[in-house]
């Protein structure tokens, strides 16, 4: 959100992308759990009769990505030690995420019409460096974009994101190198360590690694709306 700062529409398009993102994300999980968390694991998050709880729902590390690259992460879904949370909890948060980004691009297309957004890099807009549109305009899209690439990132399999939770899941006999790859990358925190660096250190094209591939991901939703 730092190199949005010339562009205050968009920086408040991107904050609010996030805070979204994060409070989608806790409650698409919280109402899972609920509903149904299999006998034998855990507990449903609780908040206090929070919306979101900073100390359970908010990653620092995340907050700083956010800060620094344009978009970030939450807290790791609790577990029950060696097994991860389950699939369906594990895919709420994202795909409630990305639900979400797609009512964004909808209110975006109402508003400003057919836009060709597949000639949009979605690294762009979360730098701010976007050119001409209303302030409405890319208010909207930059909060679609946002929230759209909080929950694609979530899927990366690195802890502390949903994906890995995910690959643990396929993953059915994990081997000595599988559990020492989660040793260092879970316990030793150089999953978080890969984030960071894949968000704020440029590699290609002048983008962070994760930004680079963002761009791609995020092509076939651009190209569906403009």
């Amino acid at each position: 959100m730092l190199f949005a700062l010339s562009r205050p529409v968009a920086l408040a398009g991107l904050a609010l992308a996030f805070v979204l993102a994060l409070v989608i994300r806790v409650l698409a999980i919280r109402v899972v759990q609920r509903r149904q968390v299999p006998a034998g694991w855990g507990t449903p998050r609780r908040s206090g009769g929070k919306l979101v709880d900073v100390r359970r729902d908010v990653d620092i590390f995340g907050v700083v990505a956010a800060v620094v690259g344009g978009t970030g992460w939450g807290k790791k879904v609790e577990d029950s030690g060696m097994h991860p949370a389950p699939v369906r909890v594990l895919l709420a948060g994202p795909i409630a995420v990305i639900v979400a980004a797609q009512l964004a691009f909808l209110a975006f297309v109402l508003v400003a019409g057919r836009v060709p957004l597949g000639q949009l890099d979605s690294s762009s807009v979360l730098r701010g460096d976007l050119i001409g549109g209303t302030s409405a305009e890319l208010f909207l899209l930059s909060l679609a974009v946002g929230l759209l690439c909080f929950g694609l990132l979530d899927l990366v399999p690195l802890p502390p994101l949903d994906g890995w939770g995910l690959l643990r899941h396929a993953v059915k006999r994990p081997g000595t190198g599988f559990q020492k790859a989660r040793h260092w990358l879970e316990d030793q925190n150089v999953g978080i360590a890969i984030l960071l660096a894949g968000m704020l250190l440029p590699l290609f094209r002048g983008l962070p690694l994760f930004l680079f591939l963002l761009d791609i991901f995020t092509l076939p939703f651009l190209l569906l709306w403009g």
